[in-house]
């Protein structure tokens, strides 16, 4: 599409934007850092993770312990 826009130009006028191009650099040559200069780009550290507190180990604990209480106090343990 550009080329048929630059067809259309005088002779003169392609000249100057063939020299214009050729002067100037390349986008990617000129291409910087997208992010604001000096922000840390890196994720901060996190925390490390520890699992909670074991709360019920044993499911039947409960259990033990009524069977026993019950068992103290009908005496047959001493």
């Amino acid at each position: 599409m550009l080329d048929r826009l630059a067809t259309l130009l005088p002779s003169g006028a392609r000249a100057a934007l063939r020299t214009l191009a050729a002067r100037r650099p390349a986008r990617q040559a000129e291409a910087g850092p997208t992010i604001l200069p000096g922000l840390d780009t890196k994720p901060a550290a996190m925390p490390p993770l520890h699992a909670p507190a074991a709360t019920n180990d044993n499911p039947l604990q409960t259990v033990h312990e009524a069977v026993e209480r019950d068992l103290r106090a009908g005496g047959y343990l001493g």
